[in-house]
């Protein structure tokens, strides 16, 4: 290699540097952006996958501690809550993004039935408390599940949104309403768990941390890559208000996720995590599900 070949290859590679030095020390700030009229819509996945694990919300605990020995209803329940279970499986979730309002985006999340079927499950008894179980699925499935809305800078817009569902818009779609840079950490206004005043707690945690951890230029479009990392855990006794003595209860939640947001666009064009939930002592379950985004 000739001495001006050999400079020219040292100034490629430090044009290259530079610029790559450049984008990952680059300050941005996300942003959603949506045109006039337009409505965006991601198709959302929350999925069980360790269904060799998985255990149902049984609330038998629960039961017992309030009505004392009267537990004639939990076999009810637990066919309620199964039959349940089994037919959200056949819902398919979609997200919808609009901008009705200058600098607000609007966010509606809505269940639609695949096969439009509503399973006809009554109870026998006409006087029983879980009749007409039908009409109780479409109230649970069919129509929108959470309505809400974000400021453009991905700010939580509506505080009246109740809380879990409140806790789903930022999961999905909070950002961080500032200017950041890799390797900046934030936390997301999320509150995962919650008890009443039964519940004594004498343990408790948690870690609340979403990391700009890559900033990439593909092909011209500039890509934010963020790494949620959220846990939530308690620990203690529910005292029942009917005085049938204190039950030990233990709640574990975390979200762990990969998202990439377009600088450009000004939406994400990847998300994927893993949500899970795990209890025990008077209330038992354990659930691990997929939550993604895809572009519909």
């Amino acid at each position: 290699m000739n001495l001006i070949k050999y400079l020219f290859c040292l100034l490629l590679i430090g044009i290259s540097s530079y610029a790559g030095a450049q984008v990952k020390d680059s300050t941005v700030f996300l942003k959603w952006k949506l045109k006039p009229g337009e409505i965006l819509t991601y198709k959302t996945e929350m999925r069980e996958i360790d269904t060799a694990n998985h255990k149902d919300f049984d609330m038998s605990g629960m039961v017992r501690a309030i009505s004392g020995k009267d537990t004639s209803k939990l076999a009810d329940m637990r066919k309620l809550w199964s039959k349940i279970s089994k037919e959200i499986q056949n819902f398919d979730m979609i997200t919808q993004l609009t901008e009705k309002h200058k600098g607000v985006i609007t966010i509606e999340m809505m269940a639609i039935n695949r096969d439009n079927t509503v399973p006809k499950l009554r109870a026998k008894n006409a006087d029983d408390s879980l009749k007409n179980i039908g009409k109780l699925l479409r109230l649970l499935t069919n129509g929108v599940k959470l309505r809400g809305a974000v400021n453009e800078d991905g700010s939580i817009q509506s505080f009246y949104t109740k809380n879990d569902q409140r806790n789903l818009l930022s999961v999905f779609f909070e950002l961080p309403a500032k200017n950041i840079k890799v390797g900046d950490s934030w936390a997301l206004d999320v509150h995962l768990l919650s008890a009443d005043e039964n519940f004594v707690c004498d343990s408790a945690f948690k870690k609340n941390q979403v990391t700009f951890i890559a900033f990439e230029n593909i092909n011209g479009e500039h890509i934010a890559t963020l790494k949620y990392d959220i846990l939530e855990y308690m620990h203690g006794d529910f005292k029942s208000p009917m005085g049938e003595g204190a039950q030990k209860l233990m709640m574990k939640m975390t979200h762990q996720a990969i998202a990439r947001f377009s600088i450009e666009k000004g939406r994400w064009i990847f998300y994927e995590g893993v949500m899970s939930l795990s209890s025990s002592g008077m209330m038992t379950s354990q659930s691990t599900k997929k939550l993604s985004l895809l572009i519909n």
